[in-house]
């Protein structure tokens, strides 16, 4: 016989804590022993020992992921790992997202096995929107600039709601002139010149560009800072050449209802057919995302336009007996 009894919602907190220690655990673990990390390896230790061109990030970005030239080799992936994932876990709290829905969707999993470094996009883009201070703000934005193609238009949504964004962009300006002095004035141009010729790898095969330019729209029809920077999150990733599916893992700490869990996952449904190929239907993911965060508007308008109509008097524009 099932108990009648309700859940202690109390203990959902204490629940999803033991969730997020157990999940980082056994992740950290697993990479002490199963093959991965191969973009870590392969592109970001090089770039932060010097080799501009090992990775596809603006070249400051390097300074940033200095830290990963002190982590030694053997060791590279599992510190990382648990780094991101607490990193995830810091966020999630800040922002109050159910960490289990984050870290069990496709692309975190993803992001862990690859080695990818958009913890530090989510970790920077959480301090950027919550830190009291505008210089922590400052270096909130500085971390998500690692990647301008995934947290650009974010970043332009959370300087458009700090009123103290001068005082923000203090420490990025700082590093930007730094690297203008390394590098040249027109490092940010070589750079993008640089990646052009680079043939798209699977994992950004999902964008809809130029169609999900649309998507970006849905940044007006939000309220609030936190859902507004996650619609601007989702519509890059329906929108920007370049935003990896691994990178769905940004957004996800902003947003994250149960049901992205499989709905992450659905892309598989075409793998027999297409095999790696099908992680272009990934795009199923932010949309599905963004029309659940847009939904409530679009329910509120519509509601507004009824009542509105019940109470204009006969023969007004909005009524029946007006075009009789």
């Amino acid at each position: 016989m099932l108990s009648s009894k309700r859940p202690n919602l109390k203990n959902l907190p204490k629940i999803e804590t033991a969730i997020a220690i157990e999940l980082t655990i056994v992740i950290t673990a697993a990479t002490l022993f199963l093959p991965g990390g191969e973009d870590l390896h392969v592109f970001y230790r090089p770039f932060a020992n010097g080799c501009l061109t090992c990775a596809f990030n603006p070249w400051h970005a390097s300074w940033i992921l200095f830290p990963l030239r002190l982590i030694p080799e053997l060791v590279l992936w599992p510190v990382w790992t648990l780094l991101t994932l607490l990193g995830i876990i810091w966020a999630t709290r800040r922002l109050e997202t159910n960490i289990a829905f984050v870290l069990l969707a496709f692309p975190t999993i993803g992001l862990i096995w690859l080695g990818q470094v958009d913890g530090l996009l989510i970790v920077g883009l959480a301090l950027a929107l919550t830190a009291k201070s505008p210089y922590w703000r400052g270096v909130g934005l500085l971390l998500a600039s690692v990647k301008p193609q995934v947290t650009g238009i974010a970043i332009l949504v959370l300087l458009w709601h700090d009123k103290e964004r001068l005082k923000t962009l203090i420490i990025p300006a700082l590093v930007l002139i730094a690297s203008v002095a390394v590098w040249g004035v027109d490092w940010p141009l070589r750079w993008i010149a640089s990646r052009r010729a680079i043939e798209m790898p699977v994992w950004g095969l999902a964008t809809l560009f130029p169609y999900g330019l649309i998507a970006f729209g849905g940044i007006f029809l939000v309220k609030g800072k936190q859902k507004q920077v996650a619609a601007a999150l989702l519509a890059s990733a329906l929108a920007v050449p370049w935003f990896g599916i691994y990178s769905y893992a940004v957004f996800l700490v902003f947003f994250a209802p149960w049901w992205a869990i499989p709905l992450s996952y659905l892309w598989a449904v075409g793998y027999p057919w297409y095999g790696n190929t099908a992680l272009r239907f990934a795009w199923i993911l932010p949309l599905g995302l963004l029309i659940a965060l847009l939904w409530p508007s679009f329910a509120e308008g519509w509601a507004a336009l009824q009542a509105r109509t019940k109470r204009a008097p006969a023969g007004e524009p909005g009524t029946p007996e007006a075009h009789e």
